[in-house]
């Protein structure tokens, strides 16, 4: 059994690919991987899903709406939500109650094409001009007049 996280990872990096505007090459390359992963999940469960014949219904999402965590094994559920007795699981546990997904509800969350151009406009962005680092500032400190250096 999962152990629920504190922090939606995937939603996290998703909502990051969208609003923030991230300086480190690292951390971008790092995020970049989890939306690969998660859109290219979200892809293959969807094509899978459309040819066993399961209704996938687009459901959105809210802007504040909470993250999703299936009943049963607590892991984050992005996107494609299994959904029973108003209740969220992850395909893994849908599968275990029911291999075809009968009386279960497939809602998706985001459409695969706004997925993709999350992740295809999210880079690293150089910092602003007026960005000072450490180093810069230590260099104008010394060129001011020595009785203003310590104010």
């Amino acid at each position: 059994k999962g152990v629920k996280s504190i922090v939606p990872m995937i939603h996290l990096s998703w909502n990051l690919a969208r609003y923030a505007k991230i300086h480190d090459g690292q951390l971008v390359t790092q995020i970049r991987h989890c939306l690969e992963g998660t859109l290219n999940r979200c892809k293959e469960t969807k094509e899978r899903l459309q040819k066993e014949g399961v209704t996938i219904q687009f459901h959105g999402r809210e802007e504040e709406e909470w993250t999703h965590y299936c009943e049963v094994c607590e892991v984050e559920v992005f996107n494609l939500l299994f959904v029973h007795d108003r209740k969220v699981h992850c395909e893994s546990c849908a599968r275990s109650a029911s291999k075809t997904l009968e009386h279960f509800v497939v809602l998706e969350e985001y459409e695969i094409s706004d997925l993709t151009e999350v992740l295809e406009k999210f880079e690293k962005v150089p910092p602003p001009p007026e960005t000072e680092t450490l180093e810069s500032f230590k260099d104008d400190v010394e060129r001011l007049p020595p009785c203003l250096r310590d104010l």
